[in-house]
């Protein structure tokens, strides 16, 4: 999980190249929502702006980061989702969904009606791999205080204090300030205090560490860059090699958060850092159930 530091002028703009009436047509489905106090529709039509997603996030999971098709040919790859559910709020973690888990803070109480007041509000839509949005996240929002007065915006639910984070823009923590990675596992990004609670909710709520093909997706990014600045360390590298390094900490590329982790681990300590790209090297192609590379 890393930012996209997209400005609401630039998102705004890019809604309107997709479809100049959709603002208006989504403040109509607004003050009808307010209307009827939760969320009731036969139709949607956040479909339309789910592109626009898709390309400010550069066609990544915003969550996972799994990189998909463009546009042109990813949409059904992809769900539009609403950050705070539309609908009904579901208590996190599930007894029974997610009885591994063992949380003793306060994870914020389920609500019938939801956050209904932002279905058509853009600051709380991102594109999520249908993984990530309708098996993890589906209509949970753990938070550590007491859900939002209706019709409060985006930015008056930070009182909220939610565990998750929201990726686009800058108004929200940057998820790199939580989670980090070594060699391919999420782990919290702070040793202590409360965003090192947050960082291991996060990781924990998308099973970032439980998705075995998470894990060889990363693997095979450690080991794409691997050789480049093995051949660098050894005076040896050439003007791709360079060209490879230099886009190491590229937004674009899938599992960037991960990577930028390992490339700061070959910096501070390669000996580790050659470990953990001979172990990604076997692990991205071995067997289900293979031990996962440890730094």
């Amino acid at each position: 999980m890393i930012r996209y530091a997209v400005e609401l002028a630039e998102l705004t703009t890019e809604i309107a190249a997709v479809d100049p009436k959709w603002a208006g047509k989504a403040q109509k489905r607004k003050l009808k929502l307010f209307a009827q106090g939760h969320y009731a529709e036969t139709a949607a039509i956040w479909s339309t702006v789910k592109p626009v997603f898709m390309k400010l996030q550069l066609n990544k999971c915003v969550f996972c980061e799994r990189q998909f098709e463009s546009p042109l040919y990813g949409t059904i790859e992809f769900d539009l989702e609403h950050f705070r559910p539309k609908s009904n709020v579901l208590a996190w973690p599930n007894p029974q969904r997610h009885s591994a888990l063992n949380y003793t803070v306060a994870m914020g109480d389920a609500s019938e009606q939801g956050y209904f007041w932002l279905a058509y509000d853009p600051l709380n839509y991102a594109a999520s791999c249908k993984v990530c949005n309708s098996i993890f996240k589906s209509n949970y929002f753990p938070i550590a205080g007491a859900r939002g007065a209706v019709e409060s915006s985006v930015a008056d639910l930070t009182t909220e204090r939610p565990y998750l984070c929201y990726p686009l823009g800058t108004q929200a923590e940057d998820p790199e300030a939580l989670i980090t990675f070594e060699a391919t596992v999420a782990v919290p990004t702070q040793a202590a205090g409360p965003d090192r609670l947050r960082g291991q909710i996060i990781i924990d709520f998308f099973g970032l560490n439980a998705r075995e093909q998470l894990h060889r997706d990363r693997a095979r990014m450690i080991t794409v860059f691997g050789p480049a600045l093995l051949a660098q360390q050894q005076g040896q590298a050439s003007a791709s090699d360079l060209d490879l390094i230099a886009r190491i900490d590229s937004p674009n590329l899938p599992h960037a958060n991960c990577l930028r982790a390992f490339k700061r681990l070959w910096t501070s300590d390669a000996t580790m850092a050659r470990q953990v790209f001979e172990q990604c090297r076997v692990y991205m192609l071995s067997e289900l159930g293979t031990p996962l590379p440890q730094a």
